[in-house]
């Protein structure tokens, strides 16, 4: 190996060494401290907002289920409790009366107020007519074009409690129509009436709770402030501690479901439009109207059409100055010194071979503009009488 290879492959391993020397002094001579990094919502996370929820109540020995679509009897836990967070439609009266059923039986109800996906007081408008409560909108004069905030509140259960720290929407409040009917409320005074954030009793052998808003149970909310304390006590307003089913799988409607919902109209005039259509081609009683053979028309009816559509397309002009054209060729075969004729001598040489006026004639030959269209009319019936005539 010659002197220049050796020099080189010593100054690689120099190199080679350094690099393991400072790899080595890197690894062990700095702290390495954790960093948390986020890595958001996967899995079952990011499709279901509340299995945070359904987790801390299965931890705290309660089984917990996710449900949802529609609210039958066989779906509600006996003696258990119901969380009603998510709604596929508006609740109907059939619904209701299912659950204040239930309820009687021993089981707990507790609802948010403006459920989703509508978070309005239009999910469950039924059940709450059925016990008198309205829910109102604080907000109702001011334009709803910004996310709804919300509010930091404390609720205090029994005087000298500690207060819990909720936060919930500053929109949405409960307005009972007889206070005394609710045996425990939590609220405030306002312009408008008592506002409550919170409406339980007993009913049967269960318990109604109420409230405007549950939103804070939705992700790692339940996590923030006392949330996770504050749920476990409005539990605990029922003894029973039975299984819990978290109301909140969204269920889509099949499409004739939703069509009635927002094109009812339409089908029934669909359905109107088609049933005309099959009575009018369904067989019918008595003889057949005879059909009428079709026919060709004549080529003149399409030629006086296609005249009629060159008149009223403003072209009566050039449709007077063909017919002139055509009168003069047949003329002067006629007369082969037609041509060198002034207007009035081409005028009466062809009233002499017509017969007609030759006034008329004179006017019909003039090409100067300027005529009016009655006057163009009456040219061209005279042309034409002129053409057939000669």
């Amino acid at each position: 190996m010659s002197l220049g290879r050796r020099l080189l492959v010593v100054l690689l391993s120099l190199l080679a060494a350094g690099v393991l020397v400072l790899g080595w002094l890197s690894r062990h001579s700095f702290q390495r401290k954790p960093v948390s990094m986020e890595v958001g919502l996967r899995g079952e996370a990011l499709e279901n907002p509340t299995l945070l929820v359904q987790k801390w109540l299965e931890a705290s020995g309660r089984p917990t289920q996710r449900k949802g679509g529609a609210i039958l009897n066989q779906e509600l836990p006996e003696k258990g409790t119901l969380l009603l967070l998510h709604l596929s439609q508006p609740i109907s009266a059939s619904e209701v009366e299912v659950l204040l059923k239930w309820v009687g039986r021993g089981g707990h109800l507790l609802t948010d107020g403006t459920a989703a996906p509508f978070n309005d007081e239009r999910g469950l408008a039924n059940l709450h007519k059925a016990l008198g409560v309205t829910v109102k909108n604080l907000k109702s004069d001011e334009l709803d074009l910004l996310p709804e905030t919300k509010h930091e509140g404390e609720d205090t259960f029994q005087p000298g409690e500690i207060p819990y720290r909720v936060q919930r929407s500053t929109r949405w409040r409960l307005m009972a129509d007889q206070p005394k009917a609710w045996k425990f409320s939590l609220g405030h005074d306002h312009a408008k009436g008592r506002m409550e954030v919170l409406l339980s009793r007993p009913e049967g052998l269960g318990r109604l709770t109420l409230t405007p808003d549950l939103s804070f149970l939705y992700r790692e909310n339940l996590a923030e402030q006392d949330h996770a304390d504050y749920l476990e006590r409005i539990l605990a307003l029922h003894p029973e501690k039975g299984p819990v089913v978290v109301w909140s799988r969204p269920v889509e409607l099949s499409l004739f479901t939703w069509l009635w919902s927002h094109a009812w109209a339409f089908i029934l005039a669909l359905l109107a439009l088609v049933t005309a259509w099959l009575w009018k081609g369904w067989s019918r009683v008595g003889p057949l109207l005879p059909v009428a053979k079709p026919h060709r028309r004549s080529m003149l009816e399409h030629l006086s059409a296609s005249a009629r559509l060159i008149w009223w397309g403003g072209s009566e002009t050039y449709l007077v100055a063909r017919i002139r054209q055509a009168v003069e060729k047949r003329a002067q075969r006629l007369n082969p010194s037609y041509g060198s004729l002034d207007l009035g001598g081409r005028a009466d040489w062809l009233a002499q071979a017509t017969g007609a006026n030759p006034d008329a004639i004179a006017a019909a030959l003039d090409d100067r503009p300027g005529r009016t269209i009655q006057h163009l009319a009456y040219d061209l019936l005279t042309l034409e009488r002129l053409r057939q005539r000669l």
